[in-house]
């Protein structure tokens, strides 16, 4: 469990493994998968012995290594129009969509489109003109054949539902035609100003296929598209087969790719992604000169780098170092489909019995902003939903027993964790609301035992808490080691919920493993991520998921549908918003008001618990490679496993030339 005195043991494991390590490498031994409260995936399979283990052979100075998120459960399937293969810094380096919204500037990058999307007066039609000098990597020219050829095999084949990509296209495109050789129109079932949400990546948006390729294979949803033929400015050529790690060549007609001609230059000839493990081995690592760019790490590997690599840094170059514009949030979701958390009441008290003040510092290190719902502390964010609700948040009531009504919201929480800071050293680079985020809810046991006694919740004589049909109350709590602060915020809830009384079984899971438990409602409590806006504040893009028309109940795959609700949410009054938000337009105030609806619907129900938003010590070592974003030089977003993490790559320089 993460108390202080894990910190100290954490650090000295990582000082010892650093020690160690200047001895010289070992060949390391395939990895279990982790497993129980504190499972870590080891180091690579089959590393190359001597002065260095990266096992690829390439040299260094031709080669960027970037942290691989997680470790590859599904092998040699580039198909990533079906729910399965893995897109994460592939999707970046291979696969294109016709526009880009990058998260750090705002910008639409044009990709496979050469301008903007145009609609006619009613939203009926999109037309859309494409760029009439990019490749496919075997020398094929791409033409809106191939775009049209994609979205009309995603409408006729329900299999290729990638992020609902096919559910989407059947009910909101009518037709596509070609009206040039480079451009389309899309005809829509109706007025529709979100229509090329589906094609402007935050995370991603749908692949182009190359249909000379696919009009040739039988069954495209079993199709694994091995070896790929891309549009992006790289290619896989080698890979370990227990997915560890991926080597990439930069096409030698890099120019013709859409990231080589928005950023003009070729970026590395060689690109390795490699999973490592926890962040004590992400530290030796770069500490060795075996990793260029690591996704995240906790704040003690993150220490720790600055400490043995003299080149490396994060965003920032001080407090609070880490990047924290990437527009989504972190949760504690329950499965509304099990009865106990079904109860809104069970919900709220497992909320105040948290301490966000000591989560935020003491286990996340004081790094993150604090936000009570999926809408992270962003400028823009702020000034649409977050400031207006403020007022309603503090005045909001619930009913802890017949007639008693209690405001659970805390509005003082950055001062506290501002105050901490302040009594570590750190100077505070702003307003505690500006660094640190919002007010949450207050830590107070006791009104959260009334909350649960009078559901018929009792404890036994040992303190422990007991379920109102008499069981012992066991929360069964699945979170990923590997993305660190949502495993954090794991171990948080772990140690306050069973100091409250009650026992929690925190199974940390390979990403694979938790990822399914996910997908079937394998689990009490789990810990994903989401925004449920836009960096525009659009919600509806991001919420729709949510609607009771893509509701299925567990064991079923809750994507099965084109939805996105690992919670099982299933509630009339959100789909009412959802579909009162999707008949307006996007940027007027009529939606972001139906969204302050929305989110107060959100937070009176308790649907999860929502603590932080995100922040990542995406941190960088410049022994090779210089030019990745910072803090000083914004060109681009610094997520470089997202589609639009292209850019970055791209736009990097070799030290010294």
């Amino acid at each position: 469990m993460f108390k202080k005195q894990y910190w100290l043991l954490a650090v000295l494991l990582i000082l010892s493994l650093l020690i160690g390590a200047c001895s010289g490498p070992a060949p390391a031994a395939e990895a279990p998968a982790g497993s129980g409260a504190a499972g870590q995936a080891a180091a690579p399979a089959q590393v190359a012995a001597g002065s260095s283990q990266l096992p690829v052979d390439v040299p260094r100075q031709d080669l960027f290594v970037m942290d691989q998120i997680f470790r590859y459960s599904v092998i040699d399937n580039y198909n990533f129009w079906i729910n399965g293969p893995h897109e994460p810094h592939r999707h970046a380096l291979m696969m294109e969509t016709l526009w880009i919204r990058d998260q750090e500037t705002g910008e639409r990058i044009n990709d496979v489109a050469a301008s903007g999307p145009v609609y006619n007066d009613d939203f009926t039609q999109m037309d859309v003109q494409l760029r009439d000098n990019i490749y496919w990597s075997d020398g094929v020219q791409f033409t809106a054949d191939d775009l049209i050829y994609t979205v009309e095999l995603l409408k006729s084949n329900p299999s290729l539902n990638k992020a609902g990509w096919s559910t989407q296209l059947n009910q909101f495109m009518e037709s596509v035609e070609k009206t040039g050789d480079f451009s389309v129109r899309f005809h829509l079932t109706g007025p529709n100003p979100r229509f090329h949400n589906l094609f402007e990546a935050r995370w991603n948006g749908i692949y182009m296929m190359p249909k000379h390729i696919f009009e040739e294979v039988e069954d495209p949803a079993t199709f694994n598209f091995s070896p790929p033929v891309v549009l992006g400015a790289y290619v896989p050529v080698e890979s370990d087969p227990n997915g560890y790690w991926e080597l990439f060549k930069l096409r030698e007609d890099w120019e013709r790719t859409p990231a080589g001609i928005v950023v003009g230059e070729p970026g590395p000839p060689y690109v390795l992604t490699i999973f490592y493990g926890d962040s004590a081995k992400k530290a030796i690592a770069m500490s060795r000169g075996e990793l260029d760019v690591y996704f995240d790490a906790d704040i003690e590997a993150f220490e720790t780098t600055l400490d043995t690599t003299p080149t490396a840094r994060s965003w920032y170059t001080d407090f609070p170092w880490a990047y924290p514009n990437e527009v989504s949030t972190r949760q504690l979701t329950f499965n509304l489909d099990n009865p106990l958390y079904a109860n809104k009441d069970v919900r709220w008290a497992l909320a105040l019995a948290l301490n966000i003040v000591e989560l935020q510092t003491e286990y996340i290190g004081g790094v993150a902003k604090v936000t009570p719902v999926h809408i992270p502390p962003t400028s823009t964010l702020t000034r649409i939903y977050l400031d207006p609700l403020e007022e309603w948040l503090q005045n909001l009531e619930i009913e802890i027993e017949p007639g008693v009504m209690y405001k659970p919201y805390d509005p003082t929480v950055p001062d506290q964790i501002a105050a901490w800071a302040e009594s570590q050293g750190y100077q505070v680079p702003g307003t505690p609301r500006e660094v640190f985020g919002t007010g949450w809810w207050k830590h107070d046991p006791e009104v959260a035992e009334r909350l649960l006694l009078k559901h018929g919740f009792s404890r036994d004589g040992n303190g422990k808490w007991l379920t109102p049909d008499g069981e012992p109350w066991v929360i069964n709590l699945i979170s990923p080691p590997d993305e660190n602060d949502a495993f954090r915020m794991a171990n948080a809830a772990a140690d306050m919920w069973s100091d409250f009384g009650i026992d929690v079984n925190l199974q940390g899971l390979e990403r694979s493993v938790w990822d399914q438990n996910n997908f079937v409602g394998q689990f009490d409590v789990t810990t994903p991520w989401h925004s449920m806006a836009l960096a525009s504040g659009d919600i509806w893009p991001e919420s729709r998921g949510l609607h009771p028309q893509y509701y299925v109940p567990a064991p079923e795959d809750h994507r099965s549908l084109g939805g996105s609700n690992v919670g099982r949410v299933n509630d009339p009054r959100i789909g009412e918003l959802l579909d009162a938000m999707q008949a307006v337009n996007p940027d007027s105030e009529e939606n972001f008001e139906l969204g302050r609806e929305f989110l107060k619907h959100w937070i009176e129900n308790m649907y999860d618990i929502t603590a932080i938003s995100f922040k990542k010590f995406v941190t960088w070592d410049e022994r090779y490679w210089t030019g990745f974003p910072t803090a000083e030089n914004p060109t681009y977003m610094p997520l470089y496993w997202f589609q639009g993490g292209k850019f970055p790559i791209q736009d990097l320089d070799p030290v010294g030339q």
